[in-house]
Order: structure tokens, then sequence, then C-alpha cells
């Protein structure tokens, strides 16, 4: 009874429905022109605005730009205390040398830094910006000119120049450019010529040594003829003894 009343009623069947556009699929990088009355309306609601840049000149147009470019530096108190020391390094260093630094890598930098901080000279590297605040109006004003790309800048408080041109040749990054030596501006060349002179030290012992061979050597000279005389006359005595 029951399987009777479920067929007498109709049952209600649920198509597969798949969705398919027309025509396959839009196209977007042509697409097609709208209607009359869209593309009426569409132009007419089509937001517009007036550029700023309208009937201005090049000048007119750079001038924001110009004035950036040029605007001066603010006031950086922490520079100026760098500088500070940069003057004081300047102005107390028997010997200032300048270098052209290639890129170097972090490892080979502080190597360098270790073997001069042994000889007691100190590595440093300064912007240019800081320089001209360090010797801006003073005797060191010319270096700026040297500064033209990444530099390094070694101060020694003693004229070690051999010991400096030694560690210079294990980096060939660092480029020697001239150096300020006794408060001199002075070349590569005269460098390696000043780092072929003797120490002080050796020069006064050399001089030492020369002052007592010249001693030395006048007592020999004097006391020659008397040797030789005294020699002459020991032969003879013994010629005139074989003869008896």
């Amino acid at each position: 009874m029951e399987l009777v009343s479920k067929r007498a009623f109709l049952q209600m069947v649920s198509p597969l429905i798949q969705f398919k556009r027309f025509r396959g699929k839009i196209n977007i990088q042509r697409p097609r022109l709208p209607h009359f009355e869209k593309a009426k309306y569409l132009a007419f609601t089509k937001p517009w605005f007036i550029n700023p840049k309208k009937d201005k000149s090049q000048v007119e147009l750079c001038k924001g730009f110009g004035e950036k470019l040029f605007e001066k530096d603010k006031e950086n108190p922490f520079q100026e205390i760098i500088a500070q020391e940069l003057r004081r390094w300047l102005t107390t260093s028997r010997l200032v040398v300048f270098y052209h630094h290639n890129p170097m890598n972090a490892e080979d930098e502080f190597k360098a830094y270790v073997m001069f901080k042994k000889q007691k000279m100190h590595f440093k590297k300064y912007g240019k910006r800081t320089l001209e605040m360090a010797v801006g109006g003073t005797p060191y004003e010319t270096i700026l000119d040297l500064y033209v790309s990444h530099n390094m800048t070694v101060f020694s408080p003693e004229p070690e120049i051999k010991k400096m041109l030694n560690i210079t040749k294990k980096f060939p990054q660092l480029v020697l450019l001239a150096g300020i030596l006794e408060g001199k501006l002075v070349s590569k060349n005269d460098l390696v010529k000043y780092s072929m002179i003797p120490s002080l030290q050796m020069a006064q012992a050399g001089l030492v040594q020369t002052i007592n061979s010249v001693g030395s050597q006048l007592v020999s000279n004097l006391n020659s003829h008397q040797n030789t005389l005294v020699s002459h006359l020991s032969e003879r005595a013994k010629q005139l003894e074989e003869d008896k």
C-alpha cells in the first residue's frame, strides 16, 4: 500500500545545469565597442582635470628640483664633533697619508685596521662634507682635491714611512695618493724617497761610528812611521848579529 501511494504522485527531478557564455570568452585586449547609448553616457560621465604643467616652461618645471638640489644641508652636531676630531688628528699627527679606497671586503679592511693599529697608526674613513667642515679656512684646505671618490686616511704620531709602505703593499685595494709629512704636503714619490733615508737613531749611530773610525785611523797613521822604523831597526839588528 505504501509503495503504491509513492508511485501515485509525481516526483520532481532536478536537472543538471552547466553555465556557458555565449560565443566563447570575452576579448579583454580588444573589447567590443559599447552601444551608442552606453557610449554616450560613458563619455558624459568620464572624469577630467586640468594638468598643472600645462603652459609652463622647462625652467618653471625644474624650479622646484633646483631648489631641493642646492638646498643647504642642515646642521648636524654629531658631524661637527667628528670634524673637530679630524682637525685634531691633522694638527697632532707627524705623518698623514691619503689613500684611494677601491672595493674591499670587510675582512680585509679589518686586517688593514689591525695592522696599522699595531704600528700605532689610525686607519680612518671620512666623508668630503666632514672634511670641508674640518679644514675649511685652514692651511690643510688643499687636501680637498684628493677627496673625489672613496678615500681612506692614516694618521701616525711618528713619521714611520717605511712601516706604512710595507703595510700598504699587502693591500692592493689601497692606492697611495699623497701625504703630509711634518706639516708639508708631499707626493707618493717623495714618500718613497723619504722611506730610504735611515731613522735618526741609525744616523746618529752611523755618525758616532764614523767619528770613532776617524780617531782610530788618525792614531794608526801617527804610529805607522814609528812602527815601521822600529821594525826596520830590529831587522838590521838581527842582520848585524848574524854577521858576527
